[in-house]
């Protein structure tokens, strides 16, 4: 296939790209691409991959489609080749509305965009399949090529699909070159990703592999015990890098509720740090993201969907607030540290305790032979007409109440293994049995399980260890064989001290996480603003647990209780003019009439208490309830207006606690649509709770 590097390539790297010369390796790795036609490079984070795809991408003929899972990629690239190289670039994401995925999708039939980004999970989907198979793609670009790989840290079942994808291709466009990108495979991960990668005709793919050593990168590991003392301890190490200058960080926590707890106590003491993670609205995500990337905003407290991909090169510190769940993954985000060669920092604050949320989710992801037979029974045999009667992914979960990862998964390697075909009914993609008789194999899941459990020992003995050199671990974890000891993190240099923290500290943090608000985020679908809850389920204050072992027995609230709730109605007072007041309709919450009371004195507006009704009433309470796909189906349709004469101007909508949010939403729905509601709505719940899924009751 092979065709040598076009001449004009390094005219284009300066006229268009600006770039004098290519940074280590890069050159060769085009060549080798152009050369050989499959080529997997892995480099260390911040080492310029994305050049790799973006320089062949405006000499080629056809189009760069480049698969990622990192949706903060997405949208950095497409400003950055748009504004900065003008290469017209679109992406395809569940972050986007579907008119505007498929305006994208219409300019790349048009042959008007150079480089199309895909999520992986859009390839499951057979109309995204079909119609990016139907494109002149010159260059596939794998983009975290290890999650190909069941060896690998992060192995997604979507990633399954791009091979498919690649040998359709290949069949109409012999031509094509095929690209893998990771910075964290290890030995056995890169044989795999090699297989992987084989083309139909048995044709193996290039390898290259750079050092994983980052020079400029000092490492530290603080143990740091408990809730309270991460963030007193934050506060600290943000004061020392505010002296030293406007610092840019980010603060990785492995859960979204950690990231506004984080940001919330932070902003507090006189931090200006915001939260980022995958549940705010789209919107949000794109403006903090810009925010972050031009220096406005100079902290994040994010969840790891923030960070990969983004072009950022001033990183001065990476905090780990939470232990990741693997050597691998810790690699990859600390390294968005000092892309610009100059001195940055990565902190983990050690906490053993932190394994338990990593267990979580990888027991989330765990997928048993009971499992596979249960979404199995949910599906008809492929006959005739049984499209109509087929389930759609949503339905499998509300039938099946599996946890929604559990139920990605299955489905997946179902499909994979040939016991499911996929089939479009209308719009919808539905599921259907073949024939086969036998039993799916589960070894690459048991692998998978192995795998993940490795790793995450491996990550905390990282945490443990305070005598061997730190990146010199992470480099041999990674397959870089020539590591050496580093001489700049903190096990190579143990003199820095670390001020022990104040009782006092630990107190004051500590009652401000019982106290706060919790951020109820605005909703662009149905529209609703942001708004509050009072006590969080996930903190289990005393005053949250009497709160919900009082809530359907007795008919107030306790004084404190009461005093808090009624100061939070003055605060979002402050910013919004209330006219009235709707309560959620509600078989076990007792204290409902007196709240609609106080609501009256505090505010002076009228409460309006039967105004929705349930019409059905939903089979079951929620908590009783496995996943957000059964829950959604309990009340989708059941609340209805009484009437529609309602006041002009803004609504606070009441109810006693926030679970999934299915019910808020199905409420705004019934105003929205049968109350032909235009107004603000603003939302106000006494407790924020967290159903567990593919389980009842909460977290």
């Amino acid at each position: 296939m092979a065709s040598a590097i076009p001449p004009a390539m390094d005219d284009v790297l300066r006229e268009r790209f600006g770039f004098d010369g290519y940074r280590p390796g890069q050159r060769e790795a085009i060549e080798t691409l152009f050369e050989t036609g499959r080529l997997v490079c892995i480099q260390p984070t911040g080492h310029g991959k994305s050049l790799l795809y973006q320089l062949p991408a405006a000499v080629l003929e056809g189009m760069t489609l480049v698969v990622s899972p990192l949706l903060a990629l997405m949208r950095d690239q497409v400003g950055q080749l748009k504004t900065r190289f003008d290469m017209a670039a679109g992406s395809i994401n569940s972050d986007q509305t579907e008119e505007e995925n498929a305006a994208v999708m219409t300019a790349a039939r048009k042959g008007q965009l150079r480089i199309l980004f895909v999520a992986p999970e859009r390839l499951d989907n057979l109309e995204t399949f079909e119609f990016i198979t139907s494109l002149p793609i010159d260059l596939f670009v794998v983009d975290e090529a290890h999650c190909i790989s069941t060896w690998g840290h992060d192995f997604r079942p979507s990633y399954r699909q791009i091979m498919h994808a690649v040998h359709a291709l290949q069949n109409v466009r012999p031509e094509l070159r095929v690209l893998g990108l990771t910075a964290t495979a290890n030995a056995r991960t890169e044989t795999d990703i090699l297989v992987q990668f084989r083309a139909e005709d048995g044709g193996e793919s290039a390898i290259q592999r750079q050092t994983m050593d980052r020079p400029n990168i000092s490492l530290r590991v603080i143990p740091t015990p408990g809730l309270d003392a991460k963030l007193v301890r934050l506060s600290q190490l943000l004061e020392e890098y505010g002296q030293a200058g406007k610092a840019c960080g980010v603060l990785y926590c492995s859960t979204r509720e950690n990231t506004e707890i984080i940001a919330g106590y932070l902003s507090s003491v006189g931090h200006n740090v915001v939260a980022y993670h995958a549940g705010l609205a789209p919107d949000l995500k794109r403006d903090l993201q810009a925010r972050f990337t031009t220096g406005e905003q100079c902290v994040i407290a994010a969840t790891n969907a923030l960070g990969m991909g983004i072009d950022k090169p001033d990183i001065r510190f990476i905090v780990h607030v939470d232990v990741p769940g693997s050597i691998t993954a810790y690699y990859q985000e600390v390294g968005r540290a000092g892309r610009d060669g100059d001195p940055a920092t990565g902190i983990l604050l050690y906490d053993e305790r932190d394994r338990e949320v990593q267990e979580y989710f990888i027991r989330s992801a765990q997928p048993t032979v009971e499992d596979f037979a249960t979404v199995l029974s949910c599906m008809p045999k492929e006959r005739r007409g049984a499209e109509d009667n087929a389930p759609a992914r949503r339905q499998i979960g509300a039938l099946t109440g599996m946890h929604p990862t559990k139920v990605t998964v299955v489905i997946a390697e179902l499909v994979e293994q040939g016991f499911v075909v996929k089939r479009l009914a209308g719009r919808r993609q539905v599921y259907l049995q073949t024939d086969r008789q036998d039993r799916a194999d589960l070894s690459r899941y048991e692998r998978q399980h192995v795998v993940r459990t490795e790793e995450l020992e491996a990550m905390l003995e990282y945490g443990r260890s305070s005598t061997s050199c730190s990146m010199q671990r992470l480099r041999l974890a990674l397959g870089d064989t020539e590591a050496t000891e580093c001489g700049r993190c903190g096990s190579c240099q143990p003199g820095v001290a670390v001020e022990p923290i104040a009782e006092s500290e630990l107190a004051a943090a500590r009652r401000w996480v019982t106290h706060r608000d919790i951020a109820i985020p605005a909703t662009r679908a149905p529209k609703m603003e942001a708004g509050l809850s009072l006590l969080d389920g996930q903190v289990r204050s005393p005053q949250f647990v009497a709160f919900m072992q009082s809530r359907a027995e007795q008919d107030d609230l306790s004084d404190d209780l009461a005093e808090q709730f009624e100061a939070a109605l003055l605060r979002l007072a402050e910013t919004t003019t209330f006219t009235f007041a709707v309560m959620i309709p509600s078989r076990t919450w007792s204290q409902r009439a007196a709240i609609g009371r106080r609501i009256e004195r505090v505010l002076g507006i009228r409460v309006f208490d039967d105004l929705l009704e349930w019409d059905p009433e939903p089979e079951s309470r929620q908590g009783e309830l496995l996943n957000n796909d059964q829950r959604r189906d309990n009340v989708h349709g059941k609340l209805t207006p009484a009437h529609t004469r309602l006041p002009q101007g803004a609504m606070l909508i009441v109810d006693d606690y926030l679970g999934s949010g299915v019910t808020l939403k199905e409420a705004i729905r019934a105003l929205r649509k049968g109350a032909n509601f235009k107004d603000d709505i603003v939302p106000l719940t006494i407790a924020r709770v967290r159903w567990r899924l593919g389980s009842r009751g909460m977290i």
